[in-house]
């Protein structure tokens, strides 16, 4: 169960690098964003942040004193799920422009999914997880 975690726990920060990473590079772009990067890290992020909220819940299933809090994962969950739309209206919309500086509209596309990260990121450190 562990070995299970620890790897989903990887490729969870794997997801967020694919978010963050492009946004930290691409900040000051005119174009040739890479929304493709960015829709698989959001896409990650969300599958592996169920995974591991799964797991929890299963480790916890035994401790009647200690539960996972659900409004932590609903409000990550609702981030997550926010950047996975960005991407996908970044990435098609990226998709019929063609290259250029009429790409550069897009610009606040990748800062919203960007800074939307970074916030969910905040979040899962500073807020607690489980609830007693």
């Amino acid at each position: 169960m562990e070995l299970a975690r620890d790897i989903t726990l990887i490729l969870h920060f794997i997801g967020l690098a694919l978010i963050i990473g492009p946004f930290f590079a691409q900040m000051r772009a005119h174009s040739g964003y890479f929304f493709g990067w960015v829709l698989t890290g959001a896409v990650i992020q969300l599958v592996t942040g169920l995974l591991l909220t799964g797991l929890v819940e299963m480790r916890l299933a035994d401790n009647p004193d200690m539960a996972v809090d659900h409004i932590k994962i609903a409000v990550k969950t609702t981030l997550a799920v926010i950047i996975f739309v960005v991407a996908l209206v970044a990435y098609r919309k990226q998709k019929k422009l063609s290259s250029g500086g009429r790409e550069r509209k897009l610009l606040p596309l990748l800062h919203t999914a960007g800074a939307l990260a970074i916030a969910n990121t905040v979040i899962a450190v500073v807020w607690p997880g489980v609830v007693r």
